[in-house]
């Protein structure tokens, strides 16, 4: 019996709810694989990337389809020296519609010297990643400044990519980032791509925001949302939206004031994911103390976020997933620690009214962050696929008819 099978024999007879409903998937990633990522694609066909190592400290991006219940064989994207490769910043493989793909991943800049210094590599692929080209390059600016946390959708002629970047900011007052790091300035970016991956522009959404949380996106009939971890005067660090309409973005908006006051970014980022009634945001929060896991959906008459509904059970990690389900309702996954101090990746249904159903524990999550990574979910018509790292890259299934 391997580690995670045995995880997962112990944890059964600890936790709330069961794993009689989840089914672990085998993949091709290779031992100690990390940095992973799931993207849905046509007819229910999922795609799963992640990094594995190389001889000679060289990193390879790979991924692969899940077409009914197989993982299908690796197929490499790139391989490199010199990568950023790192718990929170995770590279990606997304599909476009048809055999067109986008990835990224990260590279350390040759001409920067500081601990990051790291920018984006974006590569395009229209015969599904048979063959790829390089169509963007991000960077931040200053010897430390780097450019990543990036999140995908498509638009009708072609697709939007979102990412944070340094700004210089000579004026600004130094926030420590912890372990005696300074955080840098950060802007949310929004770049367009056509439908031959084609830059077609570079713009800013937010001049200021939180350092090194994940954004989101999602598209729905109201416009193209994305979701961030915002920094407002007085080091509040909430979620904010915005809106992509008109080819023109919205002037950020909090998602829910929390009222978070943290000098130093957390490292947690929203989710995000779209139905027909609209996108529903998904996320952690510290404010004055709790720590609490929240969702909220999108009120389409009123135009605005709906007061947040509380997920968790008193004591999650965060790292917030969300997926949305055919009746207008949310699957909602975070990290939870239980009450024997075992950490475990959940996930519960939460109606627009009404009670949360009970938790599924999808499985036991290792107690250091960088070893769990950022737990991924997604819907893949009548289930949940899930990718999570315990040793390796990790995934599972859960069908929806399992969240009551």
């Amino acid at each position: 019996m391997n580690r995670l099978a045995c995880c997962f024999t112990a944890a059964m007879f600890l936790t709330t709810g069961a794993f009689a409903e989840v089914r672990l998937l085998d993949t091709p990633a290779a031992e100690k694989s990390s940095s992973y990522s799931l993207a849905a694609a046509e007819g229910g066909v999922v795609f799963l990337s992640w990094i594995e190592s190389a001889e000679g400290g060289a990193h390879v991006l790979r991924f692969a389809e899940l077409k009914g219940e197989k993982w299908g064989p690796a197929t490499t994207i790139a391989s490199g020296m010199n990568w950023f490769v790192n718990w929170i910043d995770h590279p990606a493989v997304v599909p476009l519609g048809g055999d067109r793909l986008a990835a990224h991943w990260l590279v350390h800049d040759e001409d920067r010297q500081g601990d990051y210094g790291y920018g984006i590599r974006l590569v395009f692929s229209e015969d599904r990643g048979g063959t790829w080209r390089e169509v963007f390059q991000a960077t931040g600016e200053g010897v430390d400044g780097y450019a990543g946390f990036v999140a995908y959708a498509p638009v009708a002629d072609g697709f939007e990519m979102a990412y944070l970047a340094t700004v210089g900011d000579d004026d600004a007052e130094p926030v420590s980032a912890g372990h005696g790091e300074v955080e840098p300035r950060m802007a949310l970016r929004s770049a367009r791509f056509d439908a031959a991956g084609a830059l077609a522009g570079d713009r800013q959404v937010d001049a200021d925001v939180c350092s090194c949380c994940t954004t989101a996106m999602a598209p729905s009939s109201d416009g193209l949302f994305v979701a961030f971890r915002d920094r407002r005067e007085g080091e509040f660090r909430d979620i904010s939206f915005a809106r992509l309409r008109d080819d023109r973005w919205s002037s950020p908006k909090l998602v829910h004031r929390d009222g978070w006051h943290i000098r130093g970014c957390p490292t947690n980022g929203p989710a995000l994911a779209s139905s027909a009634s609209g996108p529903t945001a998904a996320w952690f929060t510290a404010a004055a103390g709790e720590s609490k896991v929240l969702a909220a959906f999108w009120n389409t008459a009123e135009q605005r976020f709906d007061d947040p509904i509380r997920i968790d059970y008193g004591s999650p990690r965060g790292w917030a997933g969300v997926a949305t389900l055919e009746d207008g309702s949310a699957a909602v996954s975070w990290v939870e620690r239980s009450e024997e101090g075992f950490s475990e990746l959940r996930v519960r249904r939460v109606p627009r009214a009404g009670t949360a159903g009970r938790s599924i524990n999808v499985a036991p999550a290792p107690a250091g962050r960088s070893a769990l990574g950022v737990p991924k979910v997604i819907r893949s018509n009548d289930r949940l696929i899930f990718a999570w790292r315990d040793g390796g890259v990790q995934t599972a299934a859960v069908p929806t008819e399992a969240l009551e």
